[in-house]
């Protein structure tokens, strides 16, 4: 099994047609159909199928799917820690974040680190919680930086960067603003904005609930936290946030907010991740010091 046959394989999951993939890979369309079949002769058994115009991944495929994207991985991840010691002022960097990451703190490191090394290449995903730390598990991404209230999965070391407050945002104009605190009660009472399904904020507001005895009116789900924060701004709705997301916004008075009611959520905690036995990468250690230096001079170190 060669590298590319697996990364053919990996791409038929994503794309579901071998002419995407052909195009994917700078390839002809033929040639991959003949490596699709040189994969599956040689491992004797189907690994594809044809339904209604679009390729799938047999039982079998699906079997070796995770660990063609693992290998694959390792493999450009293997390629890319050689590169940078030809040239530690070009590189590319696969950086994977949470939507609350990715909107409230990578912008600015990632550019103000991309100031510094005007070289190096950063490639920024953005994704829920769950999503990202999966990538980076199938070392698709080099790094990744989310919220989590979780034991680190096994072979992943975690860098705490910041413990962050959980608060109720809502419009100045809001009911909640004459009061000083809130009861799990009159959060249930109020519309309420949901975070999307994969995301840690939803996964924290579910089990608040569950924990609190109370059902959220979620008359809404948005997928961005910036979103949240606009549709929270317009007067009706409340919803979790981390405090250190809306700085900008109570410094311009469109939200307020109050302590989050009860002991679960008071502190949320923020992670720089990546694989404990990664081999050593001068870029990917650079970017980490530079993360951790910049948290540490605004600061926002626990």
């Amino acid at each position: 099994m060669n590298l590319l046959k697996l990364q053919i394989l990996v791409y038929i999951e994503k794309y579901k047609k071998v002419t995407d993939v052909a195009k994917e890979l700078d390839m002809k369309q033929p040639t991959v159909t003949f490596h699709m079949k040189s994969l599956e002769e040689e491992l004797g058994i189907a690994l594809f199928e044809s339904r209604r115009g679009r390729i799938l991944l047999t039982d079998a495929g699906k079997a070796l799917y995770p660990y063609a994207v693992k290998m694959t991985g390792l493999a450009a991840e293997a390629r890319k820690a050689v590169q940078d010691y030809a040239d530690l002022g070009k590189g590319i960097l696969h950086i994977g974040a949470d939507s609350l990451m990715g909107t409230i703190h990578l912008p600015k490191l990632v550019n103000r680190f991309c100031r510094q090394y005007p070289g190096i290449q950063i490639e920024l995903t953005v994704q829920p919680s769950r999503t990202v730390q999966e990538l980076h598990y199938n070392h698709e991404v080099d790094l990744a930086f989310y919220y989590s209230q979780d034991v680190a999965a096994a072979g992943i070391k975690e860098d705490l960067l910041l413990e962050d407050e959980l608060v109720v945002i809502f419009a100045p104009g809001h009911p909640f603003s004459s009061l000083k605190s809130l009861s799990d009660q009159l959060v249930a009472q109020h519309f309420f904005i949901q975070h999307a399904e994969g995301s840690f904020m939803r996964d924290f507001t579910r089990t608040y609930a569950i924990e609190s005895g109370i059902h959220l009116w979620e008359r809404m789900i948005i997928n961005s936290p910036e979103s949240v924060k606009h549709t929270v701004e317009d007067g009706d709705f409340i919803s979790f946030f981390p405090l250190s997301g809306i700085a900008s916004e109570l410094a311009a008075g469109s939200l307020q907010y109050l302590p989050a009611p009860g002991p679960a959520g008071k502190s949320v905690k923020a992670y720089m991740a990546y694989h404990a036995d990664q081999p050593y990468s001068p870029l990917r250690e650079q970017f980490k010091q530079f993360v951790k230096q910049q948290i540490t001079e605004q600061n926002m170190k626990p």
